[in-house]
């Protein structure tokens, strides 16, 4: 079933279910009640697959009794004060990771675990969709398709994506978390991040609205905007090939910062990957191979008078010589 979407109440259900097994508070009836479950449908073992790949780690928070979720969660722990602690551990696993306040199924981290298509670090990956449209995903990224009989919706959920839409009567929809896109047949890159939302359009045009813009802004191809909490700016030129670049394997740099280098170097590798201040100024040129951190900080090095410090393989901190 990969690639399907999941039922928003197959998923609560196994949110509900793996809080409880990973508590280690379920008794052997509600062990024999998860596996009836999982065995009732095709979608409900899915969904399951989906929600145990949720990465779990342990990190302080608050504000976890807002979410109805959790409320469930911990008041089926009862008074047992272990129990509690052992589901307020897996809750905070679950919604605190990276820092974020728990939101049940409507947190990225849950909604990337059961989006329709999703990678993971240093991964990218191409799909042709249903209806002959190309998809490519970036490192770390999620998106979710709801194609309808009158509509083809593609919600970016986190990271990049580059959306090569074929032409027909349905409309097409792209939405990520704070701007909405609207064309009819359109080829473009859209990466969201914290700095809020790129759209670049190849070919075609498309409509960019967001919440403090209700009226579109129209891109045209070889344009590019970001919207972000002040709304859409205005469209500016864009070079396409080098926008481009990543679904090649590349990451050019022009005399690019070296702190903002190692940025983008470090999406595609998991752990830390940082410079110290003496040399974060330094401007560097090059094209550098995604599919390659390693190779490519060999580069920055031979190309600047910096040393590659590494504390362990995850932990790498780029130093003056």
């Amino acid at each position: 079933m990969t690639g399907t979407a999941v039922a928003p109440k197959i998923r609560e259900t196994a949110i509900d279910w793996i809080v409880r097994f990973e508590s280690g508070m379920m008794s052997p009836a509600d062990h024999q009640a998860l596996q009836q479950w999982r065995l009732a449908s095709a979608e409900h073992e899915y969904a399951w697959q989906r929600v145990t790949s949720l990465p779990l780690t342990l990190q302080p928070g608050a504000h976890l009794l807002a979410d109805a979720t959790a409320r469930r969660a911990l008041e089926s722990a009862g008074a047992d004060p272990l129990r509690r602690r052992q589901v307020l551990k897996c809750l905070l696993g679950l919604g605190l990771l990276g820092g974020l306040s728990w939101q049940g199924a409507d947190s990225t981290l849950v909604r990337a675990a059961f989006a329709t298509y999703r990678t993971a670090t240093g991964e990218r990956h191409r799909w042709t969709l249903a209806d002959g449209s190309s998809l490519w995903l970036n490192t770390a990224s999620a998106v979710s398709l709801d194609f309808s009989a009158y509509l083809r919706s593609v919600q970016l959920i986190e990271g990049e994506v580059a959306l090569d839409a074929q032409v027909e009567s349905r409309p097409l929809q792209l939405v990520t978390p704070d701007a909405l896109l609207s064309s009819r047949e359109a080829n473009l890159l859209v990466r969201h991040d914290q700095q809020g939302t790129w759209i670049t359009v190849l070919r075609g045009w498309v409509d960019v609205s967001s919440p403090r813009n209700p009226s579109p802004v129209a891109v045209a191809a070889g344009w590019q905007t970001r919207v972000d909490r002040q709304g859409v700016g205005a469209p500016r030129q864009s070079d396409g090939f080098l926008a481009q670049a990543w679904l090649r394997g590349i990451l050019p740099a022009e005399r690019m910062r070296l702190d903002v280098l190692l940025a983008e170097l470090s999406r595609y590798r998991p752990g830390v990957l940082r410079c110290s201040e003496q040399v974060a100024g330094l401007r560097v040129t090059g094209s550098f191979q995604l599919d390659d951190t390693d190779a490519a900080l060999a580069l920055v090095a031979h190309a600047l008078p910096v040393r590659i410090e590494r504390r362990t393989r995850y932990w790498v901190t780029v130093v003056p010589v």
